[in-house]
């Protein structure tokens, strides 16, 4: 019996929720592998030939080995979203919602809704989006982004945070040296610092246990 197989061509053809159903098995196999970005029954997926099941599993974990771009805007069922132009001005709430959700991928939907909202005025280069009011209402709506966007966003926090890790050290030792000169410093400051940097460290290795999406063990 011949099987008509929808095979993602790339990441663009995989969405966040069939990503999230796979990273949640604890030790996925090929079954787990195919039938959820085939988006297909496991009985469906048993009548495919044993000799395509191989070329089936190495395309599809080869789509996860293509660098992905950060993508500013992107289309999902007609309306367009775009990711928060400044970063720098986050609201709290923005800033609290994307530090919670990000490293959880079961939450990726989440996180994703506040990065990306429908882009409300568009000119030239530069656009607007809607106001930050939660998630509620467009995190649902994230779950069928394309998972190459997701992925894109990754990539980009990744180099920031360790573009940030760089950065940190020398401007706190300046500062420290300044205020040590002063007579302004005291252990427990200089505890606070280390910890910061620290916690910083934490996220740079969360976020690089996020790049881990090729699966060559399934």
């Amino acid at each position: 019996m011949k099987v008509e197989l929808n095979i993602p061509e790339s990441l663009k053809d995989i969405t966040l929720q069939q990503y999230q159903k796979f990273v949640a098995i604890k030790e996925p196999t090929n079954d787990d592998l195919l039938s959820i970005f085939l988006n297909e029954d496991i009985n469906v997926i048993n009548q495919i030939k044993a000799s395509e099941i191989d070329r089936l599993v190495s395309h599809i974990n080869s789509l996860f080995e293509v660098d992905q771009h950060h993508q500013l805007r992107f289309n999902l069922n007609g309306v367009k979203y775009g990711f928060i132009p400044d970063l720098d001005n986050i609201s709290y709430g923005e800033n609290k919602d994307i530090t919670t959700y990000l490293n959880d991928w079961s939450k990726m939907h989440k996180a994703m809704a506040v990065l990306y909202r429908p882009i409300t005025l568009s000119k030239g280069g530069k656009y607007l989006i809607e106001e930050y009011n939660g998630t509620r209402l467009t995190s649902e709506v994230m779950l069928q982004m394309p998972l190459s966007v997701v992925m894109g966003s990754m990539v980009f926090f990744y180099r920031l945070t360790n573009e940030l890790l760089k950065a940190i050290p020398n401007y706190l030792e300046k500062q420290t040296k300044m205020q040590s000169m002063k007579g302004q410093i005291s252990v427990e400051n200089g505890e606070a610092i280390k910890s910061y940097i620290h916690s910083l460290r934490g996220t740079l290795d969360d976020l690089t246990k996020s790049q881990s999406y090729h699966y060559t063990n399934v």
